[in-house]
């Protein structure tokens, strides 16, 4: 009889929890809006300029998905940093492609990479200009695939020192969220090997930047 009641008092204590964080936070349950940083600063590079930018919904049942691009200059070679906040992502970068007006058909991929403890990011090129993308999972590495995205899923939100902020509501169960990063430069006067260098350079300070500020719900 009295183990009986452990479930229904877990359950009490948690309706308790919630009903009192609705009367302290009316909002509970509704995602803040993220303010992109206008500028972010990089060690090797020098920060150019910085916009706004809205990518056409990847999905039919999103609306429009806002982002911030960032331009540097590292010696005569300027790159771009896209990056968008994505509410629900289902990982699978190379499906995102065509949002920037990328014929995956013409793209030629290079072999996905892994870098240290960052995780995996894909290399590819396209008319000239030489890509680098991945997601920045709010737990756990980087992702560049479904089975990637949701085998992080897995193993890192479904942890007991997750229980309480998902009984009271500030976090969710499964967090689908994903900062989706695409850093292009174009093949000029260098070599595409060497331009791809830079690019994981200079995504692993960008990962290091953004990573523990993810945007919080």
């Amino acid at each position: 009889m009295i183990f009986s009641l452990v479930p229904f008092r877990l359950t009490l204590f948690s309706i308790v929890l919630v009903a009192g964080r609705i009367v302290i936070d009316p909002n509970l349950g509704q995602d803040s809006v993220f303010e992109f940083p206008n500028q972010v600063q990089l060690d090797q590079a020098q920060f150019v300029a910085g916009q706004a930018i809205e990518t056409k919904s990847l999905l039919r049942d999103w609306g429009d998905i806002k982002g911030y691009e960032y331009t540097y200059q590292q010696d005569n070679q300027a790159f771009k940093v896209k990056i968008h906040y994505l509410p629900e992502s289902d990982g699978d970068i190379a499906s995102y492609r065509s949002a920037y007006g990328i014929d995956s058909q013409k793209a030629v991929v290079k072999s996905q990479q892994q870098q240290g403890q960052t995780g995996f990011y894909d290399r590819f090129e396209h008319e000239q200009t030489a890509y680098l993308s991945s997601c920045i999972n709010p737990r756990g590495s980087s992702t560049v695939t479904h089975a990637q995205f949701f085998a992080n899923r897995n193993t890192y939100d479904l942890k007991l020192d997750r229980a309480i902020p998902v009984i009271l509501g500030t976090e969710d169960l499964r967090d689908s969220r994903c900062l989706w990063v695409t850093i292009s430069a174009p093949i000029a006067n260098q070599s595409v090997d060497a331009v791809h260098q830079q690019l994981v350079a200079v995504w692993q300070e960008i990962y290091a930047w953004w990573l523990p500020r993810f945007p919080k719900r």
